[in-house]
C-alpha cells in the first residue's frame, strides 16, 4: 500500500481539527473546511440547527474530528443523524425530540433527492408491494412533523407514538400523511414483502371486516396511481 506523504496526512488531520494548525494558511484551511461542513449541515437541518442553538459549532467540530468518512456530500446527513444519535455530550433533556427532528429532516432530504421509478396502476390482494424509492414509513415520539404550530414545551409534552408515511408528490414537494397504528402495520407489513390479503387476514380488525376491507382498497390504490406504492 503506497504511504500517504506527510504534508498530505498533516492537512487532513488539520481539517479534522485532529491536529491543531502550525501555520496561517492551515488555519485557513481549516476554516474552509469547517464551514464547508457548518453550511451544509444548517441546509440541510434549519430547524434542527435553530434548536441546537450555539451548541451547534461544538457538535459539528466534534463530528467532523470523529466520525466523518464519506467523501459524498449527500452521505455527510447520514453519517450526521447517526452520530447525533451516539453522542452523550450534547444537553438533550431540554429538548429530547431533537433526534426525532433530525431524522425527520434528513428523511425529507433523502425523499426529496431519491429518483423517479415506473409505477403500475393495478392493485390485486395477491400481489406483492412495496414503497417506493421517494417514499418513508417511520415511526417518531414527537410530533415533530408539526413544528410550525407547536411550542418547544408543547412538543416535550406531546411525547408518544406518530406514525407517518413521508413522500415526494408528483410536484416534487416532500409532503407526510399520520397515519394510524393499525394502517402503519397494515403498510409495513404490506412493505416487507407480504400480499395485502394475507396481512388483511392476519390482522384484527374491531369494525366490519368487508367495510375496512373496502376502505383500505381506496387507500391502497390511492398510493399505487401516485406512485408511493409499487409491485415488487
Amino acid at each position: 500500500m503506497q504511504k500517504i506523504p506527510d504534508d498530505m496526512l498533516t492537512l487532513f488531520k488539520v481539517a479534522k481539527g485532529i491536529e491543531n494548525p502550525k501555520t496561517d494558511r492551515l488555519k485557513i484551511y481549516r476554516e474552509l473546511v469547517f464551514n464547508r461542513f457548518e453550511d451544509f449541515i444548517k441546509a440541510t437541518f434549519p430547524n434542527f440547527s435553530s434548536y441546537a442553538g450555539e451548541n451547534l459549532r461544538q457538535l459539528i467540530k466534534e463530528f467532523v474530528k470523529t466520525e466523518h468518512r464519506s467523501p459524498l456530500l449527500l452521505d455527510v446527513g447520514k453519517e450526521f443523524v447517526k452520530f447525533f444519535k451516539n453522542f452523550k455530550s450534547f444537553p438533550k433533556e431540554e429538548k429530547p425530540f431533537l433526534e426525532d427532528l433530525l431524522l425527520y429532516e434528513w428523511l425529507e432530504v433523502e425523499v426529496f433527492n431519491s429518483p423517479d421509478e415506473e409505477t403500475s396502476y393495478e392493485f390485486s390482494w395477491n400481489e406483492k408491494y412495496r414503497l417506493s424509492v421517494f417514499s418513508r414509513l417511520q415511526e417518531f415520539e414527537y410530533p415533530v412533523h408539526k413544528l410550525k404550530d407547536l411550542r418547544k414545551e408543547e412538543i416535550v409534552k406531546r411525547k408518544g407514538k406518530y406514525y407517518l408515511l413521508i413522500y415526494r408528490d408528483s410536484e416534487d414537494k416532500v409532503r407526510h400523511v399520520e397515519l394510524t397504528p393499525f394502517v402503519y402495520n397494515f403498510l409495513s407489513l404490506i412493505n416487507s414483502g407480504v400480499e395485502p390479503l394475507r396481512v388483511f387476514d392476519k390482522l384484527e380488525v374491531e369494525l366490519d371486516r368487508s367495510i375496512v376491507k373496502e376502505y383500505l382498497e381506496k387507500f391502497l390504490m390511492e398510493l399505487i396511481q401516485t406512485g408511493i406504492l409499487v409491485k415488487r
